[in-house]
């Protein structure tokens, strides 16, 4: 040790000095250095970080699942939403076609009392009725024969059946002669049918099997039949004596004075072939006992007027089948009873009553127009020359 740097200092100095670098050195010597970390703990260590990592993961990967899991249920919901909001209008627009074709159906419907189920079975044959009513448009379309060729009758028939199962499944007094009406015209139409499968095996169309087949299927029951011939009875004729299968282009009604039945209907009648029905004069409130006439174009039968009682008119309309019916006079030649007659599924229904009946003439030309192209306001000035020359009527 080298004492020459202690040397001015004093002695109890120096001691001390000596005695705290002993004890510092002495402490230094006895303090053990770190221990290593076993490798056993380590990878427990490290087996914890990773459980630790592994179920924050799951925790994140579960969170993402079940948000995910909300918007696509969310979505269906919006979705099915969606769908029943289109199911709904689609419903409701058809219930609208429903109610604008068959108004006296859907008025039945809308009185009855029904059961859930059995309002869903009449929804499902007012759908079946408005598919053979598409159908039938479908194969009427264009026609210009005489009669009803084997497939449109059979849409006829289709038609009628469905008509009638709904009238039958929702009965009221209200409702009563128009589905004895229908029933009857089923009848009728399916005894047309079985007569031109007849006449088809006669000329050798169809093979008998075809022909019992279309027996097996449009042929009445035995009480049907019964009561078509019992309906029949009662019709006296010349009721059912017009016997025209195929609907009437246009059906014009009329009361028995000079200008709308001599002037008018009957050179419809004559040139046009242009039928038309004839109501009392009398333009008081219609009795029971008053009587109409049909009197048919020239074409179809010639001079054949077919006479029936006035309450029956609806029902000969119907039978009739016009597509377009045309109501000539206001309310001072025909009686407003009689314009309710005509029945609602008539396709078109139009009434002319000007006071003027020039103007009439040129609305009746307007109405032919595109089909007829009559020229029946010319022959009404021609009339009108005509009463000014002496003798005339």
């Amino acid at each position: 040790m080298n004492f020459s740097k202690y040397a001015s200092a004093p002695l109890c100095m120096i001691l001390c000095a000596l005695a705290a670098s002993s004890f510092a050195a002495d402490n230094a010597s006895d303090k053990p250095a770190p221990a290593a970390v076993p490798a056993a703990e380590q990878a427990d260590y490290a087996e914890k970080q990773a459980e630790a990592a592994k179920a924050e993961a799951d925790a994140k990967a579960a969170k993402e699942k079940i948000k995910k899991e909300a918007e696509a249920k969310a979505a269906e919901e919006q979705t099915r939403a969606t769908a029943e909001e289109k199911k709904k209008a689609a419903e409701e627009k058809v219930a609208k076609a429903f109610d604008e074709r068959f108004p006296e159906l859907a008025k039945a419907i809308a009185a009855a009392e029904l059961t859930e189920d059995r309002r869903a079975e009449i929804d499902a044959m007012s759908a079946n009725l408005m598919a053979s009513s598409d159908a039938l448009e479908v194969v009427m379309s264009g026609n210009g024969d005489d009669e009803y060729t084997p497939d449109q009758l059979e849409c006829f028939i289709e038609f009628l059946t469905q008509y009638t199962a709904i009238l039958a499944a929702v009965p009221s007094p209200e409702t009563e002669e128009l589905l004895a009406d229908k029933r009857l015209q089923l009848l009728n139409a399916r005894e047309l049918r079985l007569e031109q499968a007849q006449q088809d095996f006669e000329a050798g169309r169809i093979t008998a099997g075809e022909l019992e087949e279309i027996k097996d299927k449009y042929g009445a029951a035995d009480d049907e039949t019964a009561v078509s011939k019992a309906a029949k009875k009662e019709r006296k004729e010349p009721f059912w004596g017009y016997r025209k299968h195929k609907p009437l282009p246009y059906l014009l009604i009329v009361a028995n004075y000079r200008i709308p039945r001599k002037v008018i209907a009957e050179y419809l009648r004559t040139k046009y072939d242009v039928p038309y029905i004839l109501l009392p004069s009398n333009p008081g409130k219609p009795s029971k006992d008053d009587q109409v006439y049909f009197s048919g174009g020239k074409k179809n039968s010639g001079e054949l007027e077919v006479a029936l009682p006035a309450p029956q008119l609806s029902q000969f309309i119907a039978y009739l089948r016009p597509e377009t019916v045309i109501i000539l006079g206001d309310d001072s030649y025909i009686n407003p009873v009689y314009r309710l007659a005509v029945p609602e599924n008539t396709p078109r229904k139009i009434e002319i009553s000007n006071s003027e009946w020039k103007v009439n003439t040129l609305l009746l030309d307007d109405v032919f127009r595109k089909t007829l192209k009559t020229n029946l306001s010319d022959h009404y000035l021609e009339y009108l020359q005509n009463q000014d020359k002496p003798g005339a009527e």
